[in-house]
């Protein structure tokens, strides 16, 4: 269940998963085993393949029966509900009818959960299914990748399957002429154009506004071939491909709990060569050691907040400088001392908090820690 929901479970007691539902539900519950679950539609559709790839184990799950705890509405099937309702809404029909069985159980779960109403907050809106069956059902192995939502959408404003370009009519390729030898000689390689140059520093810029402080999304993490501590993680930063980091987690938590996690990154730090690996971001994490032991959880930006948004800092207005200018001014060094997480769990800069469109980033228990 955990690689379906695609996050750390944070309830201690299973068990609770399976307690059947009656006229009432522990949304609190629902609410914190759900509390990572992916909310974007986009970042859905982006993962479409690995939801694909643990829903087709789900659906043989489900073919036999009506819920996930056998014959009975539990406490599963709504955190299961919840922590999919981006994927179903990102979902085209030809994924829903692959994946009947689950399609099925989602519709049927999503009108129950109405009647229980819900906190808005755990976003339960009704997903449109089309009940029309095509004559030939499409199977898993068919699928394609959803684009994002910057692609073609579906009728349902969901993220359409990427066609397939259609093949044109090409001209069998010939040795070149001898008049278009003569012309490849007289043509002079092109001068490339000087890229603008970085950004200066405005004057008065404090440090903390020169970092680029973005958020992201982990899609896939491995270990590294070389460093038994070291993870080695694809981040989509909202770029046009992801960026490669190293981070050195592996002591403080298990792959899964990376894996299609939403994080905040520093993007602009000098690449870096880790153990043969090149680094091209910092995953930022607080700390907190007690005695011996040290606790590390990674900083979270609010749900619904997009991937690539920068994080900002009130009162510390300016655009972030180059990584060379980054590193040779020592920037980040200068600001690390003030990285903090606060009695609310809040991650700060001397106090002002990390914010986005959707409000603060914080860390799920660790009051006090320090930020790098």
């Amino acid at each position: 269940m955990g690689a379906v929901l695609f996050s750390k479970l944070q309830v201690t007691d299973v068990s609770k998963l399976f307690e059947a539902v009656g006229a009432s539900a522990d949304w609190g519950a629902v609410a914190q085993y759900t509390r990572q679950a992916i909310r974007s539609t986009h970042a859905a559709a982006t993962l479409s393949t690995l939801y694909v790839k643990n829903l087709a184990v789900l659906d043989g799950v489900l073919e036999p029966q009506m819920f996930l705890a056998g014959d009975r509405l539990s406490t599963a099937d709504l955190v299961c509900h919840v922590a999919l309702s981006a994927v179903f809404a990102s979902f085209d029909d030809e994924h829903k009818w692959a994946l009947c069985n689950v399609s099925r159980w989602f519709d049927m779960v999503q009108h129950m959960v109405l009647e229980l109403e819900p906190p808005s907050a755990l976003g339960c809106d009704l997903i449109p299914f089309n009940y029309e069956a095509p004559e030939i059902l499409p199977v898993v192995s068919s699928l394609r990748p959803l684009v994002g939502a910057a692609g073609p959408t579906g009728a349902d404003g969901a993220a359409a399957a990427v066609p397939a370009p259609p093949p044109t009519a090409s001209a069998p390729v010939d040795a070149p002429t001898e008049k278009a030898q003569k012309k490849e000689k007289k043509e002079k390689p092109k001068k490339e154009k000087p890229t603008a140059p970085p950004v200066a520093a405005e004057a008065g810029q404090s440090d903390i506004s020169k970092l680029d402080i973005r958020v992201g999304l982990i899609i896939s993490v491995e270990c590294h071939p070389d460093a038994e501590k070291l993870f080695v993680e694809k981040v989509d930063v909202g770029e046009e491909a992801p960026r490669t980091v190293v981070s050195g987690l592996v002591e403080y938590m298990p792959a899964e709990a990376l894996l299609n996690r939403r994080a905040v990154l520093l993007c602009n730090l000098k690449p870096a060569n880790m153990r043969g690996v090149t680094s091209q971001a910092m995953v930022l994490a607080a700390s907190k050691e007690d005695g011996e032991s040290r606790t590390v959880e990674l900083l979270s930006p609010p749900d619904g907040v997009p991937v690539g948004e920068r994080v900002l800092f009130e009162g510390h207005p300016g655009e972030p400088l180059a990584p060379n200018v980054i590193a040779k001014k020592k920037v980040f060094e200068a600001v690390a001392p003030l990285l903090a997480t606060n009695q609310d769990r809040v991650a700060v800069y001397d106090g002002v908090p990390f914010m986005t469109t959707g409000g603060p980033c914080t860390v799920a228990t660790l009051a006090g820690g320090n930020i790098k």
